[in-house]
């Protein structure tokens, strides 16, 4: 038979996982570092070099709510190089071809390491 006791202790137990629990943070684990890295690479439309445009890293998350925008412009000959935070990132491509090919503002994520790194892109995406 269960004492008075042991039911009281059961339920302040389970109070306390219950309250426990609801504090947990359930969006994961993401990068808080303010580090900086380079990173190049080419964009391709088609399969052809984007001539016009621009690169945008997106840094920012829940715990780097204060990380600006960082952009840069496509060189002739679709190249670029970008300074951003290291972590998680989310890219887009802005410009004329982007647009024309229905790829415009189509978000890529791209982890960037502490070294920096290349990450070309390819529009439209592939399915």
């Amino acid at each position: 038979m269960v004492s008075m006791k042991q039911r009281v202790l059961g339920l302040a137990i389970t109070g306390v996982l219950v309250v426990l629990w609801g504090c947990m943070d359930q969006r994961g684990s993401v990068p808080t570092s303010t580090a900086e890295a380079t990173v190049k690479g080419t964009v391709l439309i088609n399969g052809k070099p984007a001539t016009k445009g621009t690169v945008t890293f997106d840094p920012s998350n829940y715990k780097r709510k204060d990380a600006v925008l960082r952009t840069a412009p496509l060189n002739s000959d679709g190249t670029y190089e970008i300074k951003t935070l290291v972590g998680l990132n989310t890219v887009n491509v802005t410009g004329p071809a982007a647009e024309k090919a229905g790829a415009a503002y189509v978000n890529k994520e791209y982890d960037v390491p502490g070294e920096g790194g290349t990450f070309n892109i390819e529009l439209p995406p592939k399915q």
